[in-house]
């Protein structure tokens, strides 16, 4: 092994690469650039640990000029600082009936020849130890379609970074979870609905709604490491033609670009939605579909063999859709699909219940809101809505009390909060633990 020292004019060191060892002060100069003679599987080579060194590993560099002015040997002083032990000592004046003795002088010499090995091995020895550690912690990474890097051990925490674009024509918004995906969740909305209902605004996605039942679907499966995808529908509803097609070749070509296509995918869609997973779970393979709020569509000859199974989750209160869903329940089964129901029920309007669930409404403003529904009769004795959020007049009541500026913003999230409360026709997220699991079960 050959140390080159960086040299430079003496009397001039640098300062930020004295290295203070056991009362040792190692001074280095930097006018030129080491280089060390180590075998390619050395740890100095792999690690870099001296920035100061150049590691040559293939071949030896020729010597360079022997000039005094570039070239000078390492050079080793005593540190003037006391150690922190002496630091701490109290001097023999100090010391009650303690004599002082003077330490032995060692000429330069011998000081120098000691100092050097020394140094040299506590630096080698250091270096090796920064770079087996650094090997044994360092986490493994990977990096998702937002640019973000994250801990392929962490808690898959939601970010709702999403990506906007359009595939096969189609307006879509997309999100990877914050660590390796385990499947992917295609999401298709209602009528008059839209991908953005299901991402919050940002900055990556500033026209994004983020309506709160929406919202809460999309960050659970982002947490349960589902890689997201919602499309948009041609018009208002979703058609049970050509649109089917063209969604299963844009979900296979997404998976594809993203690295994705070797997962289960499952599907969900809400309404509209709801019918149009139920024609597309016929034309590709899924790992499982839900219907939220739809009986599906089914043709005349049921369901091809090999239909994924099925959850309905839907509001009894809606009975002729509750009957529907019964009749189309029997039928899968008939055909050997496996069936999933869940009820979604309605709920009390209670003065929090607006700020618990819509994040950017605030407690005071919830309690004035309940109190309009409670003066204006829009709520029974129980505090359950009379009439579906839609039918309901509380808009032109908060006009009438002189706040809807304040609300005026989140009034499709109040809305929806609403309809959700009637349990009459919604989306809904309050089963959203038990729709995953279920889902999950079917993923391998």
């Amino acid at each position: 092994m050959r140390f080159w020292s960086r040299g430079g004019r003496q009397g001039e060191p640098n300062p930020s690469r004295d290295i203070h060892g056991v009362g040792l002060l190692v001074q280095f100069h930097t006018a030129h650039v080491k280089a060390i003679n180590c075998p390619s599987s050395s740890p100095l080579c792999r690690s870099h640990f001296f920035p100061f060194a150049a590691c040559e590993c293939q071949q030896t560099l020729p010597s360079p000029p022997r000039r005094r002015d570039l070239l000078m040997p390492l050079t080793l002083v005593r540190d003037a600082s006391p150690s922190p032990l002496q630091r701490n000592r109290p001097s023999g004046r100090q010391m009650s009936g303690a004599v002082h003795l003077p330490s032995r002088a060692s000429s330069p010499l011998k000081r120098s020849a000691l100092a050097t090995p020394v140094a040299l091995a506590f630096l080698l020895i250091f270096a090796a130890g920064v770079f087996l550690y650094s090997g044994t912690t360092t986490p493994s990474r990977a990096v998702t379609s937002a640019g973000r890097v994250s801990e392929a051990g962490g808690s898959g925490q939601a970010l709702l970074s999403p990506t906007l674009g359009s595939i096969g024509g189609a307006r879509a918004i997309w999100e990877l979870p914050a660590t390796p995906a385990r499947a992917v969740l295609f999401v298709a909305h209602g009528c008059h609905c839209r991908p953005a209902n299901f991402w919050p605004p940002s900055p990556r996605c500033p026209g994004c709604v983020g309506l709160p039942e929406d919202v809460s679907i999309t960050e659970r499966a982002l947490r349960r490491r589902f890689a997201v995808l919602s499309l948009a529908s041609a018009r208002e509803c979703w058609s049970m033609g050509q649109e089917v097609s063209a969604a299963k070749r844009g979900i296979q070509s997404w998976t594809a670009e993203n690295g994705l296509g070797d997962l289960p995918v499952a599907a969900l869609g809400a309404s509209s939605g709801g019918y149009f997973v139920s024609w597309l779970a016929a034309e590709m393979r899924l790992a499982a579909v839900v219907l939220m709020i739809a009986e599906g569509s089914f043709g005349p000859n049921g369901v091809p063999a090999g239909y994924p199974p099925a959850m309905f989750l839907h509001m009894p209160k809606d009975q002729r859709r509750a009957v529907l869903v019964e009749r189309n329940s029997k039928m899968l089964r008939r055909n050997g699909v496996e069936v999933k129901e869940l009820q979604s029920l309605e709920l009390p309007l209670t003065p929090t219940m607006l700020s618990d669930r819509i994040p950017r409404l605030n407690q005071g403003l919830s309690e004035r809101i309940w109190r309009v529904f409670t003066d204006e009769g829009f709520v029974d004795e129980r505090g359950y809505m009379r009439k579906d959020g839609r039918t309901t007049p509380w808009k032109d009541a908060v006009v009438k009390r002189g706040f809807w500026e304040e609300v005026s913003g989140l009034a499709e999230h109040i809305q929806e909060e609403l309809n959700l409360a009637y349990g009459y026709h919604e989306m809904t997220s309050l089963h959203t633990d038990e729709m995953f699991d279920w889902i999950e079960e079917h993923l391998s």
